[in-house]
């Protein structure tokens, strides 16, 4: 056989065996293995585990143990999930749902209609962060022993069908909850759902143990045995935990700085996510006398180089806002205002104010408040503290817990606040209406009010029209960057970091919030080196064996048709 036609064996071969080996990794990830357990961080601990007061980190954990009626795929589009369909009844103002069979409680009584009626009725109407609002006055009837109608006391589809898939409205058991108080029952703190992990263990101030639900609905998962949620607040302990492998799966708090230092090690994977959308924001009590003063609110913003605070907090990672909208979503007007980096413009509009430098350089003093276990945010208020004592504001930063900010917040006892702030529409009627002043840490913290924004977002809400909705927001961004509630400073990018065995969709977390479950994660297994005695063949996967055998045919083909065509 001539020299070239050995070559096209050769080149035929190599091609079979790697697409053979192509498909024998492709099983192998289509077919994940179920067992093990999977050590999640968070940086902040749970107040408790109520599914519906909106706070990230609780809501991760709940993800895990309840359910909705729907859920959402990787579009943001409701699918089935405790209902294996839905009508909406635009006739009605109602929705008709038909629930799914077989569905059981973790304490193994079954799944029922009356479930829904009282978890909408009593439960989320009245609990949840949204409830009050878009299912306020919420009927349900029961139409027959699957099928129930949900009828709103206001018809909101465009919101409400969200909500039907997120965990705002996780059902949960009439058997367990009917005729007692919610907030001061056990539940919130030892939950049991129909998810596909069942809660076990919470161990304050260490980690919360969550276990394979046996009995989950989706036959087959989750792959997981286990879910262990550790709260590691420290970041130089959350970086060397993940070096080291002792936490898995890390999708908030992780400081910038450890991009670089991640992202080698070859044993882990980096991810940089922009969902859910949310943005950094400087935040105002406008009760505060001072602070209550639009023209002081203003010199703060000139007073801010923002392009360098994202450059230094986030290593350029994150991108400078001007707006309140998702750019992403809604392109924000050209009549919004913005604030460049103006040190003489703040002090003129300082001095305008009647806030006149002391002798002593000051012209007032203000505290910052701000939380620990998220590193950017510790940075990003040294950064204020400096920009602002440049124009004679002097600047007391109070350091606490996450926890704490919320009851704080939810009191109104601050003058400024940084943190993040999840970019939804239906979050943001509940922070810039005057009818959500409230003692909530999710409403209006800012206790903002302009009759004009009210009327808009009360236009908004009931508009059907989607680009109508667009425009409606593009009018209240204008008037927002004007009033100044609150300062936008850059687009948040998450790193979420696991461990490279650590496979499946449901990583990174966020499609809407971070309340995804992790019912399709999997641990990849690898071959025991210690399972079989020294010296003992381990076999091959089968597919490299039909490679193999392939192969041999290609070419024992190929040498008889080149034989004969040479003869």
């Amino acid at each position: 056989m001539k020299p070239r036609y050995l070559i096209i064996v050769l080149l035929m071969s190599i091609l079979v065996i790697s697409i053979f080996a192509s498909i024998s990794v492709m099983a192998e990830e289509s077919n994940p293995k179920p067992g093990g357990t999977l050590t999640v961080a968070l940086v902040a601990e749970p107040k408790n585990l109520n599914p519906y007061t909106g706070a990230w980190h609780s809501g991760f954990v709940d993800a895990q143990i309840f359910n909705s009626l729907l859920e959402l795929d990787e579009n943001l589009q409701p699918r089935p999930s405790l209902a294996e369909s839905w009508k909406i009844l635009s006739d009605e103002k109602a929705y008709l749902f038909k629930l799914r069979e077989g569905v059981k409680w973790h304490d193994g009584e079954p799944l029922t209609v009356d479930d829904v009626k009282f978890s909408f009725e009593k439960i989320i109407s009245k609990y949840d962060i949204f409830g009050a609002l878009y299912f306020n006055n919420t009927v349900v009837e029961i139409v027959d022993s699957r099928t129930v109608k949900i009828k709103p006391g206001v018809f909101l589809p465009g919101a409400q069908m969200l909500l039907f898939a997120s965990i705002d409205t996780a059902i949960v058991p009439k058997h367990l909850l009917e005729g007692r108080d919610f907030l001061k029952s056990d539940f919130i703190n030892h939950p049991i759902g129909t998810g596909p992990f069942k809660f076990k263990e919470w161990v304050k101030g260490s980690y919360i143990e969550l276990v394979k639900n046996e009995d989950y609905w989706k036959t087959g998962k989750p792959y997981l045995d286990k879910i262990i949620v550790k709260f590691v607040t420290d970041p130089s302990t959350l970086v060397a935990s993940l070096q080291a492998g002792e936490v898995n799966y890390v999708f908030r708090g992780l400081p910038y700085e450890t991009y670089h230092s991640l992202v080698n090690n070859p044993n882990l994977d980096v991810i940089k996510s922009v969902r859910p959308p949310y943005k950094m924001f400087l935040s105002f009590n406008l009760k505060n006398p001072i602070l209550s003063n639009k023209l002081v609110r203003k010199a703060i913003a000139y007073a801010l180089n923002r392009t360098d605070i994202a450059k230094k907090a986030t290593l350029g990672i994150c991108s400078v806002t001007n707006t309140w909208l998702p750019e992403s979503e809604i392109t924000p007007s050209p009549n919004i205002k913005t604030y460049e980096y103006n040190p003489q413009k703040a002090e003129e509009l300082l001095d305008e104010a009647g806030y006149p430098k002391g002798s002593d350089g000051k012209r007032f003093t203000i505290e910052l408040l701000t939380r620990t276990g998220e590193a950017e945010e510790a940075e990003i208020a040294d950064l204020i503290k400096n920009y602002l004592e440049n124009v004679g504001i002097d600047i007391r930063i109070k350091r606490v817990d996450f926890g704490t900010l919320l009851d704080l917040t939810a009191n109104f006892n601050y003058d400024m606040v940084l943190w993040k702030s999840w970019i939804s529409t239906i979050w943001q009627y509940q922070q810039y209406t005057t009818e959500w002043i409230i003692h909530d840490p999710f409403a209006n913290i800012y206790q903002y009010s302009n009759p004009r924004v009210d009327d808009l977002f009360h236009q908004w809400l009931k508009e059907p029209d989607p680009e109508k909705q667009k425009e409606i927001l593009r009018e209240i961004d204008v008037i927002l960057t004007d009033d100044l509630p609150q300062i936008p400073l850059y687009n948040v990018v998450f790193l979420n970091v696991k461990s490279k065995n650590v496979k499946g969709p449901d990583i990174p977390v966020g499609k809407y919030v971070f309340w995804d479950a992790l019912e399709n994660t999997y641990i990849e297994s690898t071959p025991s080196q210690s399972s079989q005695p020294s010296g003992e063949s381990q076999g091959f996967p089968i597919e490299y064996i039909i490679a193999l055998a392939v192969v041999v045919i290609i070419v024992v083909a190929v040498g008889i048709l080149l034989y004969r065509r040479r003869g």
